[in-house]
Order: C-alpha cells, then structure tokens, then sequence
C-alpha cells in the first residue's frame, strides 16, 4: 500500500476511534476497495495507539474511583441494561477490557478494605493476582451482576483482555503453520524457532531455512511471519528489535506481513531484509550444480595451472636457495681439481 493510502485511511480512523466497533464499521464502508484484513488491523493499531495515549488519565486514582462509582450505580439503576461497562469505557476513553480491569480491583478493595494499600496507584501483588484470575475465569466472581458484565467486556475487547489476546495469538500461529505447510509442500528444509532455541539461540526468526533460498533476486535465509499490517511504527520496532539481529546472526530474510505493508518502508532490500505480504511464488532454488563441478579428472589436473605455477611460494623459494647453493658447491669443486 502507498503511504499516501495509508495516510487517508489513519486520519479517517483517528476520527472515529473512541468507539472500536463504529469506528471499524466506518472505514470499511469508506475504504471497500481495500483488503478487509488489511483495514481492520490499520484500525486496531489506531485504537491501541489512542489508549496508549488515555492511559494516564483513565487509570488516574480519581477517574478509577468515579469509574467504579458510575458502573454500581448503572447496574444499580431501574433501567439497566447488559454492556454498561462498554459503555462507560467508550466515554472514558479506554478499552472494555482494561476497564472491567480498574472495576473488579476497585470491587475486590471495597470486599477487603483492611488490604487496601495507602496509594492507589501501587497495585498489591496478590490483588493483581486475584483480578488476573478473575478475568480470565469470571465465574469464580461471586457477584452474578458483576460477573455478566466482566464476561460482556471481554467479547466486547478486540484489542485487550484474555478473549482478544487469544485470538491474536490464535491468528498468528495459523499464519506461521501456513509458511511451514508450503515449504514442506515444496521440500524446502527448515527449522522453526522451537528448534533454534534448542540449540542456544535467544532472538530467533519463526523460520530458519537449512539451504538458502532466492527471492526476487535476493538470498534468503530465513522467514519471519507477521499477521498484522507493517505501518512505520511497528516496522521500526521490529528492525530494532528482531530483524536486525536475525539478520546479524542469520544472514538476509523474508518478512511477511500478511495484511499489507507501507511500501515505502521496504527500503532495506538491498541491505538484507526483503519485505511482501504473501508466501513468495518467484522461488529460485539452491542448485550445487551450478556452483562447482565437481573434483578435475586427471587430465585437467595435469593441465590447470595451479596458484602454485603463478605465484612463487615460501617453500618454492626455499628450494630455488637449495639448488643455487648445489650448483655453486659443484663449481667450486671442478675449480679444486
């Protein structure tokens, strides 16, 4: 995708991002050409950008407290309705997920006040603890009401909670499958990073290739999957991060972003990391016939020069020394006689 795509879309999401659903709704329906894959991603990766950027202020030790206030009293009201912690994020310029976080550790001090610590902001560790396992595991919240609206905010989250990292987890791990499946397809040898951390490796790339493939023109000896689109920020976390030193220890590489990339940032072919949004279908393959041919007969052996026949070695000097002095050691007895 051209930067100047790209641009359009993030500043159409940015407007409309406090609410994730209607702010995906929108850009599909204004962007139709796209890829719906490559949209719904440039989405999240706004709407993880515009929590990121709330933080501060909805985690605040006021805005947690009012936030608690606010759901007892909606759950609390005559014309409740199912979602209110949806509802109250959205307005509080947070996820469904990390707000259902701030309630049920605003709820679990409120049960157990003597634990209460003096500064809000410092979670205790068992606390943190218990709300972790809560989350996951909303059935064991005693609380029905309370219950409901954890397990409503956890689908509700596309980007946070256990539900959302699951799937993203879920998501990549098909996407890494898919690049082993058409390398075996093609006999292609490879080991994964399961295998490279066996052997002692601690940054490592889903795939290293046993024998170098080409692509485009370019060697590559290892693959890296990425089931996300490539925007600058990322992309620039990822060379610093990973694809610097794979390529470090392993030689060039292959990513691939399969939901589309900037192109603009695929500037680093030449270097050693080639960018693409698919499985590469332009394979050359490792041929060793066409790197040597193989030990000389006999007769080419008598034939070829050898480095010896061009360049005078050490040893060669040595013996032209050897016979000089022979030579001169026979005169001087001809000379005696």
């Amino acid at each position: 995708m051209d930067i100047s795509v790209y641009r359009q879309i993030q500043e159409f999401v940015q407007q409309n991002i406090q609410d994730f659903d209607k702010g995906l709704e929108a850009s599909l329906k204004k962007f139709d050409k796209e890829r719906v894959e490559t949209v719904r991603s440039i989405v999240s990766q706004e709407y993880q950008k515009f929590i990121k950027n709330n933080f501060k202020f909805s985690h605040s030790g006021e805005n947690r407290r009012k936030l608690y206030r606010d759901f007892v009293a909606g759950i609390q009201d005559e014309d409740y309705q199912p979602g209110i912690i949806g509802t109250l994020a959205i307005r509080d310029k947070t996820s469904p997920a990390l707000a259902a976080r701030i309630i049920l550790e605003e709820y679990l001090k409120d049960i157990s006040p003597d634990e209460e610590p003096l500064d809000r902001r410092n979670i205790d560790p068992a606390l943190r603890l218990r709300v972790n396992q809560l989350l996951k595991n909303h059935a064991l919240i005693d609380d029905r009401d309370l219950a409901h609206e954890i397990l409503i905010s956890k689908v509700k989250d596309h980007s946070y909670g256990p539900i959302a990292e699951a799937i993203k987890h879920s998501i990549g791990e098909e996407h890494e499958q898919k690049i082993k499946d058409q390398l075996r397809a093609l006999n292609i040898p490879f080991s994964d990073e399961h295998v490279l951390r066996s052997r002692g490796y601690d940054k490592t790339p889903d795939v290293k290739l046993d024998v170098p493939i080409a692509v485009g023109g370019k060697v590559i000896n290892w693959i890296e999957s990425k089931a996300l689109f490539g925007d600058r920020e990322s992309h620039e976390g990822y060379l610093r991060d990973q694809f610097w030193s794979y390529w470090n220890r392993f030689g060039s590489g292959l990513v691939i972003y399969w939901f589309g990339y900037i192109k603009q940032l695929d500037s680093n072919r030449e270097a050693g990391i080639v960018l693409t949004d698919h499985f590469p279908t332009d394979i050359t393959f490792y041929d060793p016939k066409k790197i040597a041919k193989g030990p000389p007969s006999l007769k080419e052996s008598r034939d070829r020069s050898s480095v010896t026949d061009l360049v005078a070695t050490r040893r060669d000097a040595f013996s032209d020394s050897l016979s000089k002095l022979s030579l001169k050691e026979t005169d001087n007895e001809n000379i005696t006689k």
